[in-house]
């Protein structure tokens, strides 16, 4: 993985830069602070450069700083660090940004992929976090990891021969990867209990899943016990309801017996209709005396109409006679008006009108009297007429008598068919009741097939329980096997064992050209006690050959070069812990309190870095031209930083 151009934009000391980072060998970084008089070089932003690298890739820089402490005082806005990423033909682009007038704080990622004609793709997230895991995935390590496998600064160089044996333990401890051990190792023992409590889970549903059938098999034989009994309650049932038909089978023909014995409901209906037709003309008979009655009724009424008015007109003529008889007395009788005797002659007008109407109303008297004589006779003949006829006549009261005998012994016979016809309905109901029954589906039987088959089902359960078990049972032996192997007496310590032959040689590969072989610094994890006896203790033991026997007894000079070449050793064994080779180093002023000849074998370090690596920057306030051909100035004036590339 290369970092091919990192663009800087007001971080930190460093307003504007741009420039290529890989495949560039051995570059010299120097600065120049004309702002500060007390200062040289320092505060101009050469540091900055890889802590612009670092935001720009894991949001803190190399020496722990974040938020907006890395936004340039000057500027105070518009942070932006853009580095380009080469990874095997695949172009990353990540750029992070902070008070930026569009982008806010965001970190954004593109990619342009190696084929032919493709285009830049986003893959920028909806979160910087999650956006940040698309970073790491790109790089393939740690925040630590990336620091340590490519940055020696000053500030990051420790005193690892002065250490302590805990301080040194530690310290190797993070460099090999052991602490991801001790991660690991939380995690072995975490999925052990895991893999136990899920072994568990299996013993308790294997001890539940048989407890359940067990219950099952109890609820299957009360299943079948009340099929049992609901058959029985069948039988009986229908036995109830064959008895009820036959009892009313025997009902219908003991009716039928009854039924054949009388006339058919046919013949007392023809015979009481023939009575009927006798009794309807009775009828007839009855409606012609009533006439014969009605007649004579009205011949009467008029006889004694005749009879008042004759007797009226006879009671008239004897008074009208009785007048005439009176007018008779009045002659020689003296005159109301004048006193003198009447005469015959002066009442002769009034005698004669007299007569007169008296005859005229015993004319009448004679007319209504033969008109009466008349009406009498005719009344008799009416009267004889009508009691001829009434002898005449028919006499209904046997044909009445027997019709009632008929009519009672019709409703009796059809009182017997209508229970002859519900006995037979009553019969086939029960009847059908008996065959219906018999087809009915028995109710636990659908319930004993459910519970056969959760028996079924509890059974292949037990069968793949046992199978998990087993399974689990492994599982755990495996865990626990894991859980060796990272504890501290497993890989851990395969580990530190192997890890103490690597940084000797890679301590003594470096001390070798740093001293030309004169002094040696070996890693150990035993050392003698007072009595001679080994004991487990990290330390790194210094001999020179040309002078002390022990690292405090060295010169500044000669202790800034074991220290220098244990960090590199130790750096070595943090950069294999990258899943990705980075091809970049970074030594800031690794060369302090170096005389000229330490730096010239610093600088065959260097130069081997650079070809290892293949771009390889040092940050110095010492004039290491005559080493290193190619230099970047950083200078600082009016609180504006310029960055320049200049020839040796």
């Amino acid at each position: 993985m290369k970092f091919t151009k990192l663009t800087i934009e007001n971080f930190m000391a460093i307003t504007s830069a741009e420039f290529t980072m890989s495949d560039r060998g051995l570059v010299l970084i120097q600065g120049q602070n004309l702002d500060d008089t007390s200062a040289k070089s320092n505060g101009a932003g050469k540091s900055s450069i890889f802590d612009a690298l670092c935001w720009a890739l894991f949001g803190v820089t190399a020496r722990g700083e974040t938020g907006d402490h890395i936004v340039n005082d000057n500027a105070g806005k518009n942070t932006r660090v853009v580095i380009e990423i080469n990874d095997n033909g695949h172009i990353y682009r990540i750029a992070r940004h902070r008070k930026h007038k569009q982008l806010k704080n965001a970190l954004t990622v593109s990619h342009l992929p190696p084929t032919l004609g493709a285009a830049w793709a986003d893959l920028t997230k909806g979160t910087d976090k999650l956006t940040q895991e698309v970073v790491d995935k790109i790089l393939g390590c740690s925040l630590d990891v990336f620091v340590g496998s490519i940055y020696a600064g000053q500030e990051r160089m420790p005193d690892l021969p002065g250490m302590t044996d805990k301080q040194l333990k530690i310290l190797i401890e993070e460099a090999s990867g052991v602490t991801v051990l001790e991660e690991a190792y939380g995690e072995a023992r975490s999925r052990a209990q895991l893999a136990k409590a899920a072994a568990q889970g299996v013993i308790q549903s294997f001890d539940t899943t048989i407890t359940r059938k067990a219950a099952t098999e109890d609820h299957l034989r009360n299943a079948e016990q009340q099929r049992a009994d609901w058959e029985t309650q069948r039988t009986a049932r229908i036995t109830q309801e064959t008895g009820f038909a036959r009892d009313y089978v025997q009902k219908v023909r003991a009716t039928d017996a009854l039924i054949v014995a009388e006339p058919t409901l046919t013949d007392l209906e023809t015979r009481i209709k023939d009575l009927d037709v006798k009794i309807a003309a009775v009828g007839h008979e009855n409606a012609t005396l009533t006439e014969h009655e009605r007649d004579l009724a009205n011949k009467n009424g008029e006889i004694r109409s005749l009879q008042a008015e004759v007797t009226r007109l006879a009671n008239d003529y004897k008074k009208r006679k009785e007048a005439v008889e009176q007018i008779d007395h009045t002659v020689g009788c003296p005159c109301d008006a004048c006193g003198r005797d009447m005469t015959a002659d002066e009442i002769a007008p009034a005698r004669a009108a007299a007569v007169k109407q008296a005859n005229s109303i015993a004319a009448t008297y004679k007319t209504a009297k033969q008109q009466l004589d008349s009406a009498l006779i005719d009344a008799q003949k009416l009267a004889d007429a009508r009691d001829a006829f009434k002898a005449s006549m028919t006499d209904v009261t046997q044909a009445t008598t027997l019709r009632a005998q008929l009519q009672a012994k019709r409703t009796q016979v059809e009182a017997l068919v209508r229970e002859k016809e519900t006995d037979a309905v009553r019969a086939r109901q029960h009847a059908e009741r008996a065959k219906a029954i018999k087809t009915e589906i028995n109710p636990h039987d659908r319930t004993i097939d459910r519970f056969k088959a959760q028996i079924e089902e509890e059974e292949q359960r037990l069968i793949d329980l046992t199978e998990n078990k087993e399974k689990a049972d492994t599982d755990v032996a495996h865990a626990d096997a894991v859980v060796k192997v990272f504890s501290p007496a497993g890989v851990r310590a395969h580990i530190m064992d192997e890890v103490t032959p690597f940084l000797n040689a890679r301590t003594s590969h470096y001390l070798g050209t740093l001293s030309d072989g004169n002094i040696t610094a070996t890693w150990t994890t035993l050392v003698p006690n007072a009595k001679g006896e080994l004991k487990e203790k990290f330390s790194i033991e210094v001999e020179n050959m040309q002078g002390g026997k022990r690292f405090g007894l060295q010169s500044g000079g000669e202790k800034r070069k074991v220290r220098i070449a244990c960090a590199l050793a130790l750096q070595d064994l943090v950069a294999t812990r990258a899943t990705k080779p980075i091809d970049l180093f970074l030594g800031d002023e690794i060369d302090d309190a170096l005389d000229e000849a330490g730096l010239e074998r610093l600088m065959q370090v260097l130069a081997e870095k650079a070809k290892e690596r293949g771009s390889v920057f040092v940050i110095s306030h010492n004039s290491l031209r005559d080493w290193i051909p190619q230099i970047i100035e950083i200078e600082k004036q009016n609180g504006e930083t310029t960055v320049r590339e200049v020839a040796a």
